[in-house]
């Protein structure tokens, strides 16, 4: 449910002369003024429970002159209404809602026993009632009902009430949305528009519109999907609230959720996620979004932005300085920057300088993997497959047991090549693997070729 602000419901009117003055003042004719007994029994037993702020003494009390009384009559609007206050005072709102609606009913019939004032005052009030008991339900028929009831009180009291004012317009636009939402598998998106058109006029209507405004505003947008709607009235939102953590985190996801890959324009989706680099930077300056999560997804930003170098930079300070967790996948995520801009030395020495954290050897398979991309270096990939398969917690024991024999191979280091295959066909995909059998060939006939070329040297020595 969507509520921008919470409902305040006074407590005045308690405190006044119970005995000769009505509860309101009347605005022509006057009220008809109140039984006798009532009035001795308001200022007899009423009062000194209302001193003691006793309010369910104050309450036996009413209830005790109220069956004694015409239902009709003013007694009866007037004790209803004194006891619609008091339930007000105990926040007991739920318990409010039939005392005063008596009391509206019995000021619609006779319009003489309350003012103009005091009757928009009680619609209000209600309208207040009902929408809180609505966003304060989980059953969707209650939730309806609550919010029907709602919706009647405010149309009335704003076709009644003289001027029409911000926290009003916002109230109005508040129950039509909750309205539109109550069934979240049945959005009305007619009544959607409907908040947002009242919204739009609230925010025209003052030179500071409240913030609520413009958080419901969001809420229609997106409702309707309308994504750069709801950029514009972010960038606004933390314009008007730049200490709001919160508004910088949705307007950095709704540039991030623009620019992922949704529009054909690839040009319009890296610049959704510039603005989104943007965002987060300009949230820092103020203080906003620099724990180490934040600070990675700084960094894959500048990635998907096609930004590798200076994702890259961002990526190593920050392991350096503690502003990015330092975590395995992120020394390998920068030895992999590394690579993508051609600089496959520092890659390996990021990876070298991780492998002293991190005592797995799955940094020296990757550094064996990079050997392996560059000339001249099958004797540095061997030793990287060699030291990873010794010092274990490989992902794939498989994959660095072939290539230690592809490079032994080419080293023509066949006895290590053989038992590197040998190990390889105990592992559960290497039972699967056709390649090996082939590597395996190669090799074991590398080895006959050198012990028959043994042979003969030793013939010809003889």
């Amino acid at each position: 449910m969507f509520s921008p602000f919470r409902v305040l419901l006074g407590t005045a009117f308690i405190g006044i002369a119970l005995v000769s003055t009505p509860l309101f003042a009347a605005e022509e004719q006057g009220p008809p003024g109140l039984n006798e007994k009532v009035s001795e029994a308001l200022q007899q037993k009423m009062k000194p429970q209302l001193d003691a702020k006793n309010w369910d003494g104050a309450l036996a009390v009413i209830d005790s002159m109220m069956a004694t009384v015409d239902p009709n009559s003013y007694d009866t609007a007037f004790l209803s209404d004194i006891k619609a206050k008091i339930y007000l005072q105990k926040n007991d709102y739920s318990k409010a809602i039939a005392p005063m609606e008596t009391t509206l009913r019995l000021a619609d019939k006779h319009p003489n026993y309350f003012d103009k004032k005091a009757v928009l005052d009680t619609i209000y009030f209600l309208a207040q009632i009902y929408y809180q008991e609505g966003t304060s339900s989980k059953v969707t028929s209650v939730q309806q009902q609550y919010f029907n009831k709602s919706s009647a009180y405010i149309k009335r009291w704003l076709q009644t009430s003289p001027k029409k004012n911000q926290e009003a317009s916002l109230f109005y636009a508040s129950i039509l949305y909750n309205q539109a939402v109550v069934n979240p598998e049945k959005i009305d998106l007619s009544l959607v528009r409907a908040s947002r058109k009242e919204v739009e006029e609230g925010l025209l209507s003052a030179l500071k519109p409240k913030e609520g405004f413009y958080m419901l505003l969001l809420a229609a947008m997106q409702q309707e999907a309308d994504i750069a709607g709801s950029a514009e009235v972010l960038e606004q939102m933390v314009i008007l609230k730049p200490d709001n953590k919160t508004y910088w985190l949705q307007l950095m996801a709704t540039y991030l959720n623009m620019g992922s890959g949704t529009e054909k324009d690839e040009s319009k989706n890296r610049s959704n996620i510039a603005r989104a680099i943007n965002t987060i930077e300009r949230a820092q300056v103020l203080g906003h979004l620099k724990t180490p999560k934040d600070n990675y997804n700084l960094v894959t930003m500048y990635y998907n932005a096609g930004q590798f170098g200076k994702a890259t930079d961002l990526l190593y300070g920050g392991l350096k300085s503690g502003e990015i967790e330092s975590d395995i996948k992120n020394w390998q995520l920068l030895a992999y920057s590394y690579q993508q801009v051609g600089q496959d030395l520092k890659a390996i020495a990021i990876l070298q300088e991780a492998a002293k954290q991190f005592q797995t050897g799955q940094l020296d398979f990757q550094i064996g993997q990079i050997y392996s991309s560059m000339d001249n270096k099958t004797q540095e990939a061997y030793n990287s497959y060699a030291a990873s398969i010794k010092k274990g917690g490989l992902d794939k024991p498989h994959s660095a047991y072939m290539f230690l024999a592809y490079t032994a191979f080419e080293l023509e280091k066949f006895d290590d090549a053989l038992d590197s295959i040998l190990k390889a066909e105990k592992t559960p995909e290497g039972a699967k693997d056709g390649q090996l059998k082939r590597l395996k060939s190669a090799i074991q006939e590398a080895l006959k070729e050198r012990e028959a070329a043994k042979a003969v040297n030793e013939g010809k020595k003889l």
